[in-house]
C-alpha cells in the first residue's frame, strides 16, 4: 500500500509526512475490516492456550489515548477547528504508522461536518484528500486539492500531497509543475525531494539521487516525518541503481527514527526478500501479522523456507483478500498479485491483478509484479505494453533487469 503524500507519509501538516478507493464512510470500514481482519466463517475458532497468550496486536491504549485530550476539547468547543484538524490528523497518523485504514475512517468522521460547510477551510480540503489518497481515491482527492488552492494558492501541503498522487498515477510532467511552488512555500529541502521523486523515475535516476544526497543531512532537529520520507526515497533510488547496500543503510536509518513504521518495514522485507534472506524477513516482521502488507511478506518468505508457518501466513493472506473481494474491496490489487504470483504460483491471475492495478497507480512497486507477471505468463502484449511505457517514461530499475530482459525476449516473438 503507497504512502499518503510521498505516500502515506507527508499527507500532514508540513514537513510531516505506499490508500483506498471509496466507499461511504460506514461500508469503508466494514469492508477494509473484513479485509484485514475477516477470516472464512467456516474457519475453527482458534482456542488460546492460556490466558497470556497474544492473540493480535493492535494499536496501544497509549497511541490513541494520547488524542484523549482532543477529544475531549472538541466535544466541548465543536467549532475549534484547530482541534479538529489535531485530531483528524492524529487519527491518521496513527493509520499510517499502523497501517490500519479504520483510524483514516475515524479522521474522516473528524472532517465530515467541516467538509460539508458551503466554504470548507482549506486545511479541512488538504486533510481531507489526505485521508481519500490512502484510500486510492485519487480523482476524488485532486477536486478536493483543486478547491483548496484555488483558495489559498501558496499551500506547501497542498501542492505537496497533489504532486504525490500525479506521481503515483504515473502523469510525470504534471506532478513535477506541482512541486515547483514548493521552492515559494516549504523550503529547499522539500522541493528538491519532491522534484528528485519524480525525476528519478524518468530518466534521472542517478543525478537525483546524488542531488537529494548532496541536500540532505539525517539531522533530528528535522521532523521525523520529514526524515524518513527522505531516507525511503533515498532507498528506493540506491535499489533501483542496483546499489542494495546503500538502500540497505538508508532504510535502517529510518527504522531508527521510527522501528514501528509499516511502510519503512515492507520496503526493508523487499529489499531482503530481493536478497532471497528470507529468514531475516521472518525476524524483522514475526509481530505483523495483523498488517496486511507485512503479511504478504511474511507469506512470501515463509513460502520459500516452506515452513508450517509460512503455509499458514499464505492461507490467512488468501482469507483476506477472499474477504475483501466478497465485500467489494479491490484496493488490495498490487499486493494480491504479488501473493498469487509469488505465493500461489499462477502468472496469468497476477498478470489480470497487475493490469488492473496500472490502471489506478504506477510507483515502482507496481512496475516491478507488473513486469513480472508479464514474463511468467509469457503474454506478449502485456509485456510489449509495460516495456512501451518503460521506454516512454526513460524509468530506470535494476531489480527488474531478468524479467525485463525476459520480457523484451517475448514482446519480440
Amino acid at each position: 500500500m503507497p504512502r499518503v503524500a510521498m505516500h502515506k507519509r507527508i499527507g500532514g501538516p508540513l514537513p510531516a509526512s505506499p490508500c483506498r478507493r471509496g466507499h461511504g464512510l460506514a461500508g469503508l470500514l466494514l469492508a477494509l475490516l473484513a479485509a484485514m481482519w475477516g477470516a472464512p466463517a467456516t474457519a475453527t475458532p482458534r482456542i488460546p492456550a492460556s490466558d497470556d497468550t497474544v492473540l493480535q496486536h493492535v494499536p496501544a491504549a497509549s497511541e490513541t489515548g494520547r488524542l484523549e485530550p482532543l477529544r475531549a476539547r472538541l466535544a466541548s468547543h465543536p467549532q475549534d477547528l484547530q482541534t479538529v484538524l489535531a485530531l483528524a490528523q492524529g487519527y491518521l497518523e496513527i493509520g499510517r504508522e499502523n497501517a490500519d485504514p479504520r483510524f483514516v475512517s475515524y479522521a474522516q468522521a473528524t472532517l465530515a461536518p467541516w467538509l460539508s460547510r458551503p466554504h470548507p477551510s482549506p486545511a479541512v480540503l488538504t486533510l481531507a484528500a489526505s485521508t481519500l489518497q490512502y484510500l486510492h481515491r485519487f480523482d476524488e482527492a485532486l477536486a478536493l486539492l483543486g478547491r483548496a488552492l484555488a483558495a489559498q494558492p501558496l499551500d506547501g501541503q497542498a501542492w505537496l500531497t497533489k504532486a504525490t498522487i500525479l506521481q503515483v498515477q504515473g502523469r510525470f510532467d504534471a506532478a513535477r509543475r506541482a512541486c515547483r511552488p514548493l521552492t515559494q512555500t516549504s523550503g529547499q529541502l522539500i522541493a528538491l525531494s519532491c522534484l528528485t521523486s519524480v525525476n528519478s523515475l524518468t530518466g534521472r535516476l542517478q543525478a537525483s539521487y546524488d542531488a537529494l544526497q548532496r541536500v540532505f543531512t539525517d539531522d533530528p532537529r528535522l521532523s521525523p516525518g520529514l526524515r524518513i520520507w527522505i531516507l525511503e526515497q533515498l532507498a528506493d533510488m540506491a535499489q533501483r541503481s542496483g546499489d542494495d547496500h546503500a538502500a540497505e543503510a538508508h532504510l535502517s536509518a529510518a527504522l531508527r527514527v521510527s522501528s514501528r513504521d509499516a511502510y519503512v518495514k515492507a520496503q526493508y522485507a523487499d529489499l531482503l526478500l530481493g536478497q532471497n534472506r528470507n529468514a531475516e524477513v521472518v525476524q524483522l516482521l514475526s509481530a505483523d501479522e495483523q498488517q496486511d502488507n507485512l503479511l504478504l511478506r511474511l507469506a512470501i518468505a515463509g513460502s520459500r523456507l516452506q515452513s508450517a508457518t509460512g503455509r499458514q501466513w499464505s492461507d490467512v493472506c488468501q482469507a483476506r483478500y477472499e474477504a475483501a473481494r466478497r465485500a467489494g474491496d479491490y484496493t488490495h490489487l498490487r499486493e494480491q498479485a504479488r501473493f498469487v504470483l509469488q505465493v500461489r504460483g499462477d502468472a496469468a491471475a497476477a498478470l489480470k491483478l497487475a493490469e488492473s492495478n496500472w490502471q489506478v497507480q504506477r510507483e515502482p512497486a507496481d512496475v516491478r509484479v507488473y513486469v513480472q507477471a508479464a514474463a511468467a505468463a509469457g503474454d506478449r502484449q502485456a509485456a510489449r505494453h509495460i516495456l512501451e511505457w518503460i521506454e516512454q517514461t526513460r524509468y530506470e530499475d535494476r531489480t527488474i533487469d531478468v524479467e525485463g530482459n525476459l520480457a523484451r525476449r517475448i514482446a519480440r516473438r
